[in-house]
C-alpha cells in the first residue's frame, strides 16, 4: 500500500490522524491513509444526506424503525446509532488490533438536551452499547462536566468536546484527575479544542463590529488557542490526549503537525487535499503568534481574551460562550433536517 502524507505524519512525529463525519466509504479511505480513529458529531446523519447510497440506509433504517416507535426524537437517537455503528464495525479490527489505543468512534447526543446533565448520562451509556471502541462525546459545560465525571467513574472513554477556551480545558482535566482517583479508572480521554469553529465566532464578531484586524491574525487566531492549549496541558502534565477539532482550513491540521496530539478533519476538501498535495512533513506546532499579536487580538477581540487566559471564564460562562453556541446551533440544524426527514417519511409511510 502507497504511503499517504499522513502515514508520513505518523512515522515522523507522534502527531495522529482521525476522520471526521464520513461517509462509509470515506471512512474506508480514511483507514487506508492512515486514520486511527473517527470522530461523529449530532449533525452526522445529516452530513450522509449528500451521499446517495448513504441515504439510502438512512431512509431504510427510518423506515424499519417508524412503525414500532411514536417519538421522533427516539428515531432520530436510533438512526444515529445504526449509522454510527457501521463506523464502529469499520474501525473494531484497528480497536483490537492496538489493544483499545486505536479505533475508537466518537458519538455525541442531541443537542438540544444540553443542560440536563441526567439525559446527557443517559444518553452516553445508551450510545455505549453501540460497542467496545465507542467512545462518548459530551461538551464542556456546567453540565456536560458533571456528566464526562459519571463517564469516568462507570470507566467509559470520553471526548471532551466543544472546547474553545483553556478555562475549559483545565476544568475538564481538573474533573477528569479528582474523578479517576476517585474511582481508580482511568479510560480513554480526549480534550477536543474547536479551532476553525472559533475562528468562524471570532470572524463574526469582526464583521459586525466593523473591525480592522491583519489577516494573519484572524488566520492563525483560533490556532494561536490551540497551541497555548497544547503547551498549558503538557506542561501541568494533564490527563488524556489533546485533539485538535473543527478544522475549516488545512492550517488547521498542519500547523498542530509535531505535537503529540491528535488532529480531526474532513475528508472532502481537508484529508483528501492533503493527501494529494503530498507535502514534506513539517513540525510546526512551536510557531505561534508572537505575544505582541495575541495582545492586539485580546485589545480587539475581548473573546479571544476570554479565550486565551487559563482563567478567561468561569464554568457557568462556557455555554454562552460565543464559539460554543455557533458549534450548538450548527448541531442542532443538522438534528433538525434529520428530523424533517423522519416527519416527512412518517407522514408519506
Amino acid at each position: 500500500m502507497k504511503k499517504t502524507y499522513f502515514h508520513r505524519v505518523h512515522e515522523q512525529t507522534p502527531t495522529r490522524f482521525w476522520i471526521n463525519n464520513p461517509t462509509l466509504e470515506q471512512a474506508r479511505l480514511a483507514i487506508e491513509a492512515g486514520a486511527i480513529g473517527c470522530t461523529t458529531n449530532p449533525s452526522y446523519v445529516s452530513k450522509l444526506f449528500g451521499s446517495e447510497e448513504d441515504l439510502r440506509v438512512v431512509n431504510r433504517a427510518i423506515d424499519l424503525l417508524l412503525p414500532y416507535e411514536k417519538n421522533d426524537l427516539i428515531v432520530a437517537s436510533k438512526v444515529q446509532q445504526m449509522m454510527v455503528a457501521r463506523l464502529a464495525d469499520l474501525f473494531l479490527p484497528l480497536y483490537e488490533k492496538s489493544g483499545g489505543r486505536e479505533g475508537l468512534v466518537t458519538i455525541q447526543g442531541d443537542p438540544f438536551a444540553e443542560t440536563d446533565t441526567a439525559l446527557i448520562v443517559e444518553e452516553g451509556l445508551e450510545n455505549r452499547k453501540i460497542g467496545e471502541n465507542v467512545c462518548i462525546k459530551i461538551p464542556v459545560t456546567t453540565w456536560g462536566i458533571e456528566a464526562i465525571r459519571a463517564m469516568v467513574e462507570k470507566n467509559i472513554p470520553t471526548m471532551a468536546t466543544e472546547v474553545m477556551g483553556l478555562s475549559q480545558a483545565v476544568s475538564i482535566c481538573e474533573e477528569y484527575q479528582k474523578a479517576s482517583s476517585e474511582s481508580g479508572n482511568t479510560p480513554p480521554f480526549f480534550v477536543t479544542h474547536i479551532t476553525g469553529i472559533l475562528d468562524d465566532h471570532f470572524k463574526r464578531v469582526i464583521k459586525a463590529n466593523n473591525l480592522k484586524l491583519d489577516e494573519k491574525l484572524v488566520k492563525y487566531a483560533g490556532l494561536s488557542i490551540a497551541k497555548k492549549e497544547y503547551e498549558l496541558l503538557k506542561s501541568r502534565n494533564y490527563p488524556g490526549i489533546m485533539i485538535g477539532g473543527g478544522a475549516r482550513k488545512l492550517e488547521d491540521f498542519t500547523e498542530l503537525v509535531g505535537g503529540d496530539l491528535h488532529i480531526t478533519i474532513n475528508w472532502k476538501g481537508t484529508a483528501d487535499t492533503l493527501i494529494e498535495a503530498d507535502g514534506l512533513v513539517v513540525s510546526r506546532i512551536e510557531d505561534n503568534l508572537s505575544e505582541e499579536e495575541m495582545q492586539i487580538l485580546k485589545d480587539r477581540l475581548p473573546d479571544y481574551g476570554r479565550a486565551l487566559e487559563v482563567d478567561g471564564m468561569q464554568v457557568d460562562e462556557y455555554y454562552d460562550y460565543g464559539g460554543v453556541e455557533l458549534f450548538r446551533t450548527s448541531f442542532q440544524k443538522g438534528w433538525n433536517e434529520l428530523l424533517a426527514l423522519i416527519a416527512e417519511r412518517r407522514r408519506n409511510a
